[in-house]
C-alpha cells in the first residue's frame, strides 16, 4: 500500500528538527504508515499554501493512484509564485509589516526585493479579504475532494485544516487548531514555545487518524 500526504508544517513535522528529532522518524504520517504497513509519500512543507498542495496534485500528469489520500488545507493567506530567474516556486504569506521589506531585500536584492515586498503588501491591504480567502479555501477543498473521487478513492481521503473556522463551512475530519468547541479535534501535546505537535503529540494524532483510516480501508 501507498499513502499520500500533503499539507503544511503540521503534516511535515514542523518544530521537531529544532528539538533534535528527525520529523521523518516520528511524525504522525510515518506512524500511520507503519501501523498499516504502507509506504509513506509525504510532500508537505512548512508554510505551504493551498496552491502548492493543488499544484503538486494536479501540476503534472500521473497515473499513480494511492490507497489513501491525506490532504491538508492551510491558511488562505499563504500563496506562492514561480520565479523565472531562480526557476523555482517561492512561497510567501500575504501580510503587511516592516520586516517584510527587510526579508525580501535580503533575499532578492534591494531593487527586486522592494518591488516584491510592495506587491505582497498591496495584495494584503487592497486585494485580500475574508470573502476572498473563504472562496479560495472552498475551491481547494472541492478540487481535492473531486480528484480523489475521480480516481475511485472518494471515501479514502482525509482532510485536515489549520485555518480559522470562520473561513470555512466545509466538513473536515480533523482540526489541528479548532476554533469552536464542536469542531472535530484531537487533544495533543505541543512543543513548548512552538505550537507544533511534540513527539507524544504526533502519537496522539496518529492514533486518532488510524481509527478513521481503519473504518475506510
Amino acid at each position: 500500500m501507498k499513502f499520500y500526504f500533503d499539507g503544511d508544517s503540521f503534516t511535515y513535522g514542523g518544530g521537531l528538527r529544532q528539538i533534535g528529532v528527525a520529523p521523518e522518524d516520528v511524525r504522525w504520517s510515518r506512524l500511520v504508515c507503519d501501523h498499516f504497513g504502507a509506504k509513506e509519500i509525504n510532500l508537505a512543507s512548512g508554510g505551504a499554501s493551498n496552491n502548492r498542495v493543488m499544484r503538486q496534485m494536479f501540476g503534472k500528469p500521473t497515473t499513480e493512484v494511492y490507497d489513501f489520500y491525506f490532504l491538508q488545507t492551510t491558511e488562505p493567506l499563504r500563496n506562492e509564485f514561480y520565479d523565472i530567474k531562480k526557476k523555482k516556486w517561492i512561497k510567501y504569506r500575504c501580510t503587511s509589516a516592516d520586516a517584510l521589506y527587510e526579508k525580501w531585500e535580503r533575499r532578492w536584492g534591494l531593487e527586486e526585493g522592494k518591488k516584491i515586498a510592495e506587491w505582497i503588501d498591496f495584495e494584503f491591504r487592497r486585494i485580500y479579504n475574508d470573502h476572498y480567502g473563504k472562496t479560495k479555501e472552498n475551491i481547494t477543498y472541492n478540487a481535492l475532494k473531486s480528484y480523489v473521487a475521480s480516481v475511485g478513492r472518494e471515501k479514502k481521503s482525509f482532510f485536515s485544516t489549520v485555518i480559522k473556522r470562520k473561513n470555512s463551512e466545509n466538513k473536515y475530519d480533523l482540526h489541528f487548531n479548532p476554533q469552536r468547541k464542536f469542531d472535530t479535534q484531537v487533544v495533543f501535546d505541543r512543543i513548548p514555545n512552538d505550537g507544533h505537535p511534540s513527539v507524544e503529540g504526533h502519537k496522539a494524532i496518529a492514533k486518532y487518524v488510524i481509527d478513521i483510516v481503519s473504518e475506510r480501508l
